[in-house]
């Protein structure tokens, strides 16, 4: 079974995310109305997936008994084991992280875009 896509509104913004690097792209979903996602990153090679927790199957689940056995669809690792909240980590090379708290930013739907991410769900089996 292949890992599905799911289109979320996101608020793009341009920020500094580690020192030096400046005018990094960070995703922030837009929660409002019925909208309750989640990024989480794989910190082996930096993919975002989205978790939907108005989802019933993801109630009273942790990110990696989500996550389960699933493997990463970009470089195959499980992801239970490279599981990261995003923004609060950014894989931004090999060697570095950043960090964004999105904590000050408010939900500006005119600066925000529709983006497609793999969506987490519990009891996906490993991709074919």
């Amino acid at each position: 079974m292949r890992m599905q896509k799911k289109e979320i509104r996101c608020l793009i913004k341009y920020e500094n995310v580690a020192q030096g690097i400046y005018n990094y792209k960070v995703f922030l979903p837009l929660k409002s109305g019925w909208s309750n996602n989640s990024l989480v990153t794989c910190t082996n090679c930096g993919e975002l997936f989205v978790i939907d927790w108005e989802n019933p199957e993801t109630e009273n689940l942790s990110v990696k008994q989500i996550a389960g056995s699933t493997l990463c669809p970009t470089c195959n690792v499980v992801l239970s084991m490279y599981l990261a909240d995003y923004p609060a980590t950014i894989r931004i090379s090999e060697n570095q992280f950043g960090s964004f708290n999105d904590k000050a930013v408010f939900n500006q739907e005119e600066e925000s875009e529709i983006v497609d991410f793999y969506e987490l769900r519990p009891s996906q089996k490993g991709l074919n």
